[in-house]
C-alpha cells in the first residue's frame, strides 16, 4: 500500500480518488488545490488533508507518491520538483507538450530511481486491451494502417486554462487527441511524421486532424472535434485482417475481420466479440494500482518513459506541422 497525495481537485481529481476507494494498492491522504473552499467538503467525506501548496505534498515524509491533475505546461518542473523529494509521480495527459521538458522530467525521475506514471487509462479499457493482445499475437499480420477519433462536446462552454493557447496549442488534440495518440503508438512503434491541420468552426482550433507515419512504414490518421456529440472509432489494419472498435472509450465490443489476403476468402471472416465491460472507473483505478504496484516493485508498468517522452515530442511536431502547413519529423 502506497500513500499519494492528490494535486488538482477537480472534476478529474475527484475522479481519482473516487475510483481508488478501498484499494489494496493505493490510498490518497493529502490533497493539493488552489481552491480549497470549493473541495473542502470533498476533502473531508474521504478523509484527506487539504492545503493549497504543492510543496506540502513534497515535504510530507507519508507521502510516497503524487498524482498531478494540474496544468500541461507545468508537469515538468513539478515532476523534476518531485524527484528531488523523493516521491514517486503520476501526471495527467499530456505528459508535456515539448519534447525537452519531457525528456528532462523523465530523466529525473530515472536517476532518482522513481516510478514515473501517466494518466492514459484509457489502455486498460476492454476493447483497446484486446486489440492489443491480438496484434501482438500476429493475428492481423503486419500492421499497415491505424486510425483513430476520439471526440466530444466538453470543452463547450469551458473557461480557464484548459482552453489556453499555451495549454491547448492544438486544441482537442492535446485534450482527448492525446489518448489516441497513446494507443496508435501502443499498437505501432514510435512515429516518425506528422502532418496536421486545424479548423476553428465554433471555439478554437475545435476541428483537428493529423496523418501520421511511423518508423514501421505503417500509416495513420487521427482526428478530434471538440464540438459534436461523444464519438470513439480505433480501427487497426493489418496484411490478414483488421479489428475496429466504435461508441465512447468504455466498449466492450470488438469487430474482426479475418482471413485477408486470400483469393478465396476475399471479404474475410468477420466477428463480434463482447468482452467484460470496464467503465471509466475501472480503467481508472487499473492504472492507479498498476502504478503503485510499480512503485512498490511488484508490478512492471505498463508505460514507459521513453513512450511517454515520445508523446511528448509528437504533441510538439503537431503543434508546428499545424502552424507551418506541411509535414513535420518527430
Amino acid at each position: 500500500m502506497i500513500n499519494a497525495a492528490i494535486v488538482g481537485l477537480g472534476w478529474w481529481g475527484q475522479n481519482h480518488v473516487t475510483a481508488t476507494k478501498g484499494s489494496d494498492k493505493i490510498r490518497f491522504t493529502r490533497a493539493i488545490d488552489l481552491a480549497p473552499d470549493n473541495v473542502r467538503g470533498f476533502c473531508d467525506e474521504n478523509g484527506l488533508a487539504l492545503t493549497d501548496r504543492i510543496e506540502d505534498a513534497y515535504e510530507d515524509p507519508d507521502i510516497d507518491a503524487i498524482v498531478l491533475v494540474t496544468p500541461h505546461t507545468q508537469h515538468a518542473d513539478q515532476v523534476v520538483a518531485g524527484a528531488k523529494a523523493g516521491k514517486h509521480i503520476l501526471t495527467e495527459k499530456p505528459f508535456a507538450l515539448k519534447k525537452a521538458d519531457g525528456e528532462r522530467a523523465a530523466k529525473a525521475m530515472q536517476d532518482a530511481g522513481l516510478t514515473l506514471g501517466i494518466g492514459h487509462n484509457y489502455r486498460y479499457g476492454a476493447a483497446v486491451w484486446e486489440m492489443k493482445k491480438i496484434i501482438d499475437a500476429g493475428k492481423l499480420g503486419e500492421v499497415h494502417h491505424i486510425e483513430g477519433n476520439l471526440s466530444h462536446q466538453g470543452q463547450l462552454g469551458v473557461e480557464g486554462w484548459r482552453r489556453s493557447r499555451e495549454e491547448a496549442p492544438t486544441g482537442g488534440i492535446v485534450h482527448f487527441g492525446a489518448h489516441i495518440i497513446d494507443i496508435m503508438c501502443w499498437y505501432g512503434g514510435p512515429m516518425r511524421e506528422v502532418y496536421a491541420q486545424l479548423e476553428s468552426r465554433i471555439i478554437e482550433n475545435d476541428v483537428g486532424s493529423v496523418l501520421t507515419k511511423f518508423e514501421s512504414g505503417a500509416t495513420g490518421y487521427l482526428g478530434n472535434l471538440m464540438t459534436t456529440p461523444a464519438s470513439f472509432h480505433l480501427q487497426v489494419m493489418g496484411s490478414e485482417g483488421w479489428a475496429r472498435a466504435n461508441g465512447w472509450m468504455d466498449t466492450n465490443r470488438l469487430v474482426t475481420c479475418f482471413g485477408a489476403g486470400k483469393p478465396e476468402e476475399s471479404g474475410g471472416h468477420t466477428e463480434e466479440i463482447e468482452l467484460e465491460y470496464r467503465d471509466i472507473f475501472t480503467q481508472l483505478r487499473a492504472n492507479d494500482e498498476n502504478f503503485a504496484a510499480a512503485c512498490l516493485g511488484e508490478e512492471d508498468y505498463l508505460f514507459t518513459p521513453e513512450e511517454m517522452v515520445h508523446t511528448a515530442a509528437i504533441h510538439e511536431a503537431i503543434a508546428k506541422s499545424a502552424e507551418r502547413g506541411q509535414p513535420t519529423a518527430v
